[in-house]
């Protein structure tokens, strides 16, 4: 490739062969000076051998930590582990609320009697009770000795009606006697 310029400096230069300097071509500066005055490109050498890998640079800065990703699937589950020792016993909690009576269980069975207490002291004695019926007459004795006459008594009055008093049962509980002398007596009964 020829990379020459067509502009009167570069081909006065290049036909009078004077293209030692840029002041010599005549050029502007430099740049057109190289390309002025340069020949034909050349083809292309040989790739050189990589040089040796120079030092680490410095470790920049942490990007941004990126969106979670999605949770990966669970894991199986490992062998049961042994079981450990049981802890001291924590203290007592407060003690809960009654709560409500249940239903009365079956009466069980009636236990052994147990030894008789002491005897208490006598209470005191209750209402005299109802005079209870006459008992049966009692066998007649046998008779006794004829006692000495006594002294005669004023004439005395005889009975002439008795008058008996009974219980709704038929119990007889007293009476009274009439004389003939119009007086009357009481009649007592009393059970042997």
């Amino acid at each position: 490739m020829n990379i020459f310029d067509t502009n009167s400096c570069c081909s006065n230069s290049r036909a009078s062969g004077s293209c030692g300097t840029a002041s010599q071509c005549g050029c502007p500066d430099q740049c057109g000076w190289i390309r002025c005055c340069v020949g034909p490109q050349g083809p292309v050498g040989p790739t050189g051998a990589t040089g040796a890998t120079g030092p680490a640079g410095p470790v920049g800065p942490a990007g941004a930590t990126g969106p979670v990703g999605p949770a990966g699937p669970t894991g199986a589950t490992g062998p049961e582990g042994p079981i450990g020792e049981t802890g001291p016993a924590g203290p007592a909690g407060p003690t809960g609320a009654t709560g409500p009576v249940g239903p009365a269980g079956p009466i069980g069975e009636t236990g052994p009697a147990g030894p008789a207490g002491p005897t208490g002291a006598t209470g005191p004695a209750g209402p005299a009770g109802e005079t209870g019926p006459a008992g049966p007459a009692g066998p007649t004795g046998a008779t006794g000795p004829a006692g000495p006459t006594g002294a005669t008594g004023p004439a005395g009055a005889s009975v002439t009606a008795i008058t008996l008093t009974t219980t709704a049962t038929g119990e007889v509980t007293g009476g009274t006697a009439t004389l003939s002398d119009g007086s009357t007596i009481p009649i007592t009964v009393t059970t042997a």
